[in-house]
């Protein structure tokens, strides 16, 4: 170059260089402008200062080559042109804004509107595609063109990767990659492009081809700032700025800038709730695909929420289960009963004495019925247990109830065949019987039981009913003992009083005995009052305390309190293994954010905020949440035929031990509750969210100069 030629050049830099601040902030034709910048850095008690004070104007249509050593400043200055830090003084000022002085998320839209990056590592994301890096720019704008999503497209076939466009990363070659990264930079249609050693990775040929791409790009009015170690790179921009020491050394313009037209352009822009929703479309999109990088981690971290979730239903079926089923053997007693029971007085009232005239009488019951005004009816019966039947040479081991007509109503007993004992065979102590259907059939098989006798005892009763199977009642403590109806037959409580009353059943003072009475009342409200003035009246007639008052009411409450905390107590235990399942999610994206550092960084450099970052890691979390409450709903759903077969195995392999369980147990049927599947799902959701926010906090606090050096 000439003395007059380098004179010349050295005029229009000190022209660029020396243009009144004001001017140049709103001046059109400028891409971006520093004036005295500066960065210190502080190392303990040491300040490092790396920038001393940096003025730089680069024109719209220009590119611009920075060389210096190690040490110079290049990389600090670039990270201060691409606002991925603040300088400790000066200004910098880009579309009119001094951007020195912007906070972070001001920061970044600054990053996504004006400046496009081109990475020397390439940097794309590993598990999108090459438009779906191309796009990433436009995924952290607020409102986005319509124009510019087609135009993502349209780029990729610009640097010749039309025919790649839905391959990953790790199925480009280095040059591929970089021409993705160069469309990517372009895709927010920026100020400038900032290019950070974009060749130091490529081959001689591939190295020419990517700076004949720039050449092409700047030609067309592209602004690019590029950094660079070597000359004959260098030589192919249109100025050379040569960093030493944190100053610019010399700044060399090698040809003019081209014209560059504004890139402000009428484009049909999509409505703000169209472009949030496909915002939010893409983001579970990404996050699904970023999942699906590590399916089997994935699959575990939802095994953990399935088995909460699943463990929550499953809990509280069973508990209701077997809640349930005693509410409903109280509730069949009749919330408006009170059911007193005959029992042996406790030895230290009899003082070990035996005593044969004890329990409830008909003369309680007749009391009760006429004193108590509140008790609309009485029903009372006496039971024999381990009797025998006989039918020609065939026997049965029974059950013998004696009752009256009543009974029928008190156990809702439905005759199968002939009729039920009446008012009648009561008073005319009639030799008559009712089978249940299961003794009917083992004493007669296929005959006609109807109008024979069975002989219980050493008395002979014509059958005149058969009663139609029904479920067994099983005990409640200070109520009522088990009922198994299958081995039942019953017989006029007088006839029974006539023929084995002295034999087998005296009660209190020696007076006809019964075995229990259910007083039925008019109003279920006076159930508890009821139960405490027939405990008195009791105990002004009976010496020792021989019976038991149950009053089923009072039970209910009591089992609905108890169901209530069995419930409770389920969904703890539901509850940590959710937090286990939580836990499991922490740590699996604790472990996510360290390998994702460098996509961080990435996101950070392409406009992303702070809690476009956080949201990404959250979606992530609930993804798995999702999958994990979904599938544990499935598996709760199957919780009855799992449990079930469980028995059924169970029962093959260890007989004796099933069968040594309490009736509850044996008998479980899981109730799965409705609510118990919105609950548990959305408690898993919840665990995700608020065990997944500091990952994904912890992830958006990064430093995106850190996290873009970060070496996985």
């Amino acid at each position: 170059m000439s003395t007059n030629e380098l004179t010349s050049s050295a005029a229009r830099t000190a022209a660029e260089i020396h243009t009144s601040p004001s001017a140049s902030a709103n001046d059109d034709r400028v891409a971006f402008e520093t004036l005295g910048l500066r960065k210190d850095y502080e190392l303990g008690s040491e300040t490092v200062k790396v920038l001393r004070g940096i003025d730089l104007r680069v024109p719209k249509g220009d590119y611009v080559a920075i060389m210096g050593p190690s040490g110079s400043g290049k990389s600090t200055l670039l990270n201060l042109l691409g606002c991925l830090d603040k300088p400790t003084d000066g200004s910098y000022f880009i579309a009119g804004q001094d951007v020195a002085k912007l906070n972070d998320d001001e920061l970044a839209a600054i990053r996504g509107k004006h400046i496009g990056f081109v990475f020397q590592a390439y940097n794309l994301i590993p598990q999108l595609s090459v438009v779906e890096n191309i796009e990433a720019p436009l995924a952290y704008r607020n409102q986005v063109s319509t124009a510019e999503w087609k135009r993502c497209r349209e780029l990729s076939g610009k640097v010749g990767l039309d025919d790649r466009v839905d391959h990953r990363p790790n199925q480009l070659s280095g040059g591929q990659q970089q021409r993705a990264a160069i469309a990517r930079s372009l895709a927010n249609s920026p100020q400038f492009i900032l290019a950070d050693e974009p060749t130091g990775n490529l081959d001689s040929t591939t190295t020419s081809e990517i700076l004949a791409l720039f050449e092409e790009l700047n030609d067309a009015g592209t602004t690019i700032v590029m950094v660079t170690h070597e000359d004959d790179v260098a030589h192919r921009a249109r100025r050379i700025v040569r960093l030493l020491d944190g100053e610019i050394e010399s700044d060399e313009r090698l040809r003019e800038p081209v014209k560059s037209e504004s890139h402000d352009q009428e484009v049909e822009t999509a409505t703000l709730a169209l472009a949030q929703a496909r915002y939010r479309i893409r983001d579970i999109r990404v996050g699904a695909k970023s999942l699906l990088m590590h399916p089997l981690r994935s699959l575990l971290t939802i095994l953990g929420i399935f088995i909460g979730v699943a463990s929550v239903i499953w809990l509280l079926a069973i508990g209701e289960g077997i809640a349930g089923k005693a509410q409903q053997q109280i509730e069949e007693l009749g919330a408006n009963n009170i059911i007193l029971t005959s029992s042996r007085p406790p030895s230290e009232q009899t003082r070990d004495r035996k005593i044969y005239s004890y329990g409830l009488t008909e003369e309680d019951c007749r009391y009760l019925e006429n004193r108590i005004p509140t008790v609309k009816m009485a029903v009372q019966f006496a039971r024999r247990t381990g009797q025998r039947a006989r039918y020609a040479d065939r026997q049965s081991r029974c059950e013998v109830n004696a009752c009256t007509p009543r009974y029928r109503e008190l156990y809702d007993l439905n005759v199968s065949r002939g009729r039920f004992l009446s008012d009648q065979d009561v008073s005319t102590k009639a030799q008559v019987c009712v089978l249940s259907q299961e003794i009917s059939l083992e004493l007669f098989r296929h005959e006609d039981p109807l109008g024979r006798s069975v002989r219980i005892n050493r008395d002979y009763y014509r059958v005149i009913g058969i009663i139609a199977p029904r479920a067994e009642v099983e005990s409640i403590k200070g109520t009522v003992r088990s009922q198994d109806f299958a081995d039942n037959i019953y017989l006029p409580l007088e006839s029974f009083w006539a023929r084995h009353g002295d034999l087998y059943l005296n009660g209190n003072n020696g007076a006809r005995g019964v075995s229990q009475i259910t007083l039925q009342l008019y109003d279920q409200e006076d159930a508890v009052a009821t139960g405490i003035a027939v405990t008195e009246a009791l105990q002004r007639t009976h010496m020792l305390d021989d019976y038991t008052v149950g009053v089923p009411m009072e039970l209910l409450q009591q089992a609905r309190n108890t169901r209530l905390m069995f419930m409770g107590m389920m969904g703890m235990i539901a509850a940590i293994s959710l937090m286990v399942g939580g836990i499991g999610i922490m740590n699996i994206m604790l472990a996510t954010v360290t390998e994702r550092t460098r996509e961080i960084g990435i996101r950070r450099a392409l406009g992303a905020r702070r809690r476009d970052i956080t949201r990404q890691f959250i979606i992530e979390t609930v993804l798995l949440s999702v999958c994990g409450g979904v599938t544990g709903i499935l598996g709760g759903l199957c919780c009855g035929r799992i449990i079930s077969g469980l028995k059924w195995a169970m029962t093959g392999a260890f007989p004796e031990l099933m069968s040594s369980l309490p009736p509850s147990i044996q008998n479980i049927e899981p109730v799965v509750l409705p609510e118990s599947l919105p609950l548990a799902f959305g408690i898993s959701v919840a665990i995700g969210v608020i065990f997944g926010l500091y990952p994904a906090r912890r992830a958006a606090t990064m430093n995106p100069i850190d996290a873009l050096r970060h070496v996985s």
